[in-house]
């Protein structure tokens, strides 16, 4: 008799290296000491800078709120 072997679906397989990876890099990140909230702040600090000049040329400013993009969708 011949016995069937189980064959993992591949989008299993996909998730359990993407799960694998993720704890690797999440402990990587950790054993980093990095200050990643000051790092960040940083980031989003440059990021503004970058953006504002154009506006700023002409006297406007642009700020958004969490609603005024739409990014909760509409209705």
């Amino acid at each position: 008799m011949s016995e069937k072997v189980r064959v993992e679906h591949p989008l299993d397989v996909l998730t359990r290296i993407e799960r694998s990876a993720a704890m690797e890099q999440e402990l990587l990140l950790q054993d980093d000491g990095t200050a990643w909230t000051g790092l960040l702040a940083d980031y989003v600090d440059a990021l503004s800078g970058l953006a504002t000049p154009g506006t700023a040329e002409n006297g406007y400013v642009a700020t958004y709120g969490l609603d005024e993009g739409h990014a909760g969708g509409c209705g």
